[in-house]
């Protein structure tokens, strides 16, 4: 799955898999000056004292949840599947075998912040912030003085029609969560990737739009 980033002047937005990384796209083709770049951050940006990275981000399970419903459409558009709801009713069984591939873990930029920059007073070099991936088209483009018609927010989900149709047969959320999940994934992110993010939010790292009125 896709990381890419987007560079313009001293910013930098990286967009991830299930993380904003089709609406930067879009950016880059709305608006010629953020030069795109397939792949991660490299170190020579990572160390710039000038530079501010933003990463826009979702809670773990919600990005496990849309990698799901991508990886469900992708086998049933690949295979021509006509009735969605028996080949859900037949696949998907609530058995706590489901352990999701996609990770914050497996992006080296994420791994570097966490491994020479969280917490560090020492750290010389660019900036990080994260914020919620549903301001990255309305409150995040005020914030950095861009036309929010050049990030649109781009949702797959409502746009497929196949993932409109798994969505409505697939069971909730909730129940997915506790019943089709693997206790070795579920165990990690209850434990220690949940909070850790949550703790993340209390500091400097964190950019919080929340109450920041809509221009």
């Amino acid at each position: 799955m896709s990381t890419r980033y987007v560079k313009k002047g001293n910013k930098v937005i990286l967009g991830m898999a299930k993380n904003g990384s089709q609406a930067l796209k879009q950016l880059s083709f709305n608006n010629k000056d953020w030069v795109r770049v397939e792949d991660d951050i490299p170190e020579e940006i990572l160390i710039d004292h000038k530079t501010t990275i933003y990463i826009p981000i979702r809670d773990e399970f919600d990005r496990a949840y849309s990698g799901l419903l991508q990886l469900l459409n992708d086998i049933i558009v690949d295979k021509k599947i006509k009735d969605i709801q028996h080949y859900l009713c037949n696949n998907i069984v609530l058995d706590n075998s489901y352990f999701p591939k996609i990770s914050y873990k497996q992006i080296s930029t994420i791994h570097y912040f966490w491994n020479y920059i969280f917490l560090n007073k020492k750290w010389k070099g660019a900036k990080f912030k994260f914020f919620h991936l549903k301001y990255l088209s309305n409150k995040f483009c005020d914030y950095i003085k861009e036309d929010p018609k050049n990030i649109p927010l781009y949702n797959t989900a409502i746009k497929t029609p196949p993932k409109v149709e798994i969505m409505k047969y697939l069971p909730s959320k909730e129940l997915l969560f506790k019943n089709y999940f693997h206790p070795h994934w579920k165990d990690p992110y209850q434990l220690m990737e949940k909070p850790i993010w949550e703790r993340l939010k209390t500091t400097e790292y964190w950019l919080d739009l929340e109450d920041k009125d809509l221009i």
